[in-house]
C-alpha cells in the first residue's frame, strides 16, 4: 500500500470509527450538563449549547447519520440500476423512451425542494426525508447506468454469448457486471457524497432529526452562532463529515483508476527511484 493510499484510507476510517465505535467510549462521558459553550470536565473540546461535552456528542452523533445515508443510496441505486439497464437493453425505442422520459422530468425538480416538501408534509419525519433523498437520486443514477450499460449490453460480445445459448443471467451477471463494476463503483461513491450533502442540508435547515439530537449535521446547525467562542462545537462534527467525504472520493479515485494510469504512475515512480 502506498503512502498516499494509506492517507486516503485513514481519512475514511477515522470518521467511521468515531461513528460506530464512538458510542462505546461515550459511555464514560459525564451525564450531567455543564455550562453551555464553556470548558468540559471530560475533553478539551468544551461544551455545546446544551452543556453537553462536544466530543461525547460527536461520538454518538454519526452512526444514524451515516446509516441513513448509506441505506438511502443503496436502495436508490438498486432502483436506478434496474431502470437504467432495462432502458439500455430495451429491444424497442419506445420502451427506452417510456422509461427515461419520467427521469428527465424528475431531473428538472430541485432536489432540496423535494426534500423540503416531504419534510413539511410529514412534520420532519426522518424516514420521509430519507425516501425523498432516494427519490431525488434515482434520476441521475438511472441516466448514468443507462449510459454506461448501453455500449455493453448491445456489444458484439453479448450477441455472441446469446448466440452460444448462454442464459440471460450469465450474460448480465457475469460479463456485463464485470464490465460495469468500475464505473458503477465510482458513481456509487459520488452518490453517497450527494446523499450526505442532502441529509446534512436537511438537518442543518432543521427539517430532519430533533434539534437536540447529537447528529453531526444538527450539531453544526445548532451551534453555528457560537462559532467564535466555541469553535470545536461546529468544527469537530463538520470536520468529520468533510473528512469522510473527501477520503471516500480520493480513495475511490485511487482504487478505481484506469490500469494504464496506474502503470504510468508506477513507471514514473521507478524512474525517480533510479
Amino acid at each position: 500500500m502506498t503512502a498516499r493510499r494509506a492517507v486516503y484510507l485513514g481519512c475514511v476510517v477515522i470518521p467511521l470509527l468515531v461513528a460506530f465505535a464512538g458510542p462505546v467510549f461515550a459511555r464514560w462521558a459525564p451525564r450531567h450538563r455543564q455550562a453551555p459553550f464553556g470548558p468540559s470536565d471530560w475533553s478539551p473540546f468544551g461544551t455545546d449549547r446544551l452543556g453537553r461535552d462536544v466530543l461525547a456528542a460527536a461520538l454518538t452523533g454519526g452512526q444514524t447519520f451515516l446509516l441513513v445515508a448509506a441505506g438511502t443510496v443503496l436502495i436508490a441505486y438498486l432502483a436506478g440500476a434496474v431502470i437504467g439497464i432495462a432502458a439500455a437493453a430495451a429491444p424497442r425505442a419506445w420502451v427506452d423512451e417510456l422509461l427515461m422520459r419520467p427521469m428527465d422530468v424528475l431531473l428538472c425538480l430541485p432536489s432540496l425542494l423535494i426534500i423540503m416538501v416531504a419534510a413539511l408534509r410529514t412534520r420532519g419525519s426522518a424516514v420521509a426525508i430519507a425516501c425523498a433523498i432516494g427519490f431525488a437520486l434515482i434520476a441521475p443514477i438511472t441516466r448514468f447506468v443507462r449510459m454506461a450499460a448501453r455500449g455493453t449490453v448491445r456489444s458484439p460480445v453479448m450477441d455472441a454469448l446469446r448466440m452460444q445459448g448462454e442464459s440471460r443471467a450469465l450474460r448480465y451477471g457475469n460479463y456485463a457486471a464485470g464490465v460495469l463494476a468500475r464505473p458503477i463503483a465510482a458513481d456509487l461513491c459520488l452518490r453517497f457524497t450527494a446523499a450526505v450533502y442532502f441529509l446534512a442540508s436537511a438537518n442543518f435547515l432543521g427539517l430532519g432529526f430533533d434539534t437536540t439530537s447529537t447528529d453531526w449535521a444538527v450539531s453544526v446547525a445548532a451551534n453555528k452562532d457560537a462559532l467564535t467562542i466555541a469553535p470545536w462545537s461546529v468544527a469537530l462534527p463538520a470536520g468529520l463529515i468533510v473528512l469522510l467525504i473527501v477520503g471516500i472520493n480520493l480513495l475511490c479515485d485511487d482504487l478505481l483508476a484506469d490500469p494504464r494510469t496506474l502503470a504510468t504512475r508506477r513507471m514514473a515512480r521507478m524512474s525517480r527511484d533510479d
